[in-house]
């Protein structure tokens, strides 16, 4: 386990000297200005907390996760990876723990974010009990996202490259936008964490089931294909 970490900082270090995660807030914090036109916090945090979730949560969750993995292909620096004394299993363990620490840190500094701006535009009837259960639903959203998100990690090591996970992210966000209003979407994997966000009584254990089973798919597949398939 010690290990692991020791590897998991690293990959964290080379994702914040990739700045991609400032690149993603930077987006958001561009995307925010488009609801200056909002009056009440409750309608403000409503529609930023769900363009947040099917925008970001979607797309660049999943453009960070293809590029962790993509690069290390498009960089040509797999095989030194492979070099190293460590199993793969840890070192593809590791890759996902620090896309995990990014995603949970992007969530923060949105947040923060957030209600920086919305404290500048004077919006009014701030309701502590609304807000609260506002976030809650982001976070639960957000862990929706982040398993959804470890798909494209496989997507990228069997394609070696990140163009094709990264436009199966645009088309995650494609696929919200249509089957989100439909009933069909609570059990569409893609569309469940903004039905959650708007609705949570709609998501029921088939929702969530159809999540973990991408999740795993994601996570034990990338550990398959790099200690079997790219060893060839």
């Amino acid at each position: 386990m010690k290990q692991i970490w020791s590897v998991t900082k690293i990959e964290f270090y080379k994702i914040r000297r990739g700045h991609i995660p400032i690149y993603i807030l930077a987006f958001y914090s561009f995307l925010l200005l488009i609801h200056m036109q909002d009056k009440t916090w409750g309608e403000f945090l409503k529609n930023t907390f769900f363009m947040y979730s099917t925008v970001i949560g979607l797309m660049g969750f999943g453009i960070l996760s293809s590029w962790v993995f993509g690069r290390e292909y498009q960089d040509q620096t797999f095989k030194d990876l492979l070099s190293l004394p460590i199993s793969r299993t840890s070192l593809v363990c590791a890759k996902f723990f620090a896309l995990g620490l990014c995603f949970l840190g992007i969530t923060v500094l949105a947040i923060g974010a957030t209600f920086a701006i919305g404290s500048c535009l004077d919006l009014k009837n701030f309701d502590v009990l609304l807000t609260g259960n506002l976030l809650k639903r982001l976070g639960i959203a957000t862990l929706y996202n982040s398993g959804l998100s470890f798909l494209f990690p496989l997507i990228a090591s069997m394609t070696r490259g990140i163009l094709a996970p990264v436009s199966t992210s645009f088309g995650a966000v494609i696929v919200a936008a249509i089957f989100g209003s439909q009933p069909l979407g609570r059990y569409i994997p893609w569309t469940i964490s903004g039905i959650y966000l708007n609705n949570p009584e709609l998501i029921n254990w088939i929702s969530k089931l159809t999540i973990f089973v991408i999740l795993f798919i994601g996570v034990y597949g990338t550990i398959l294909w790099w200690n079997y398939v790219d060893q060839k």
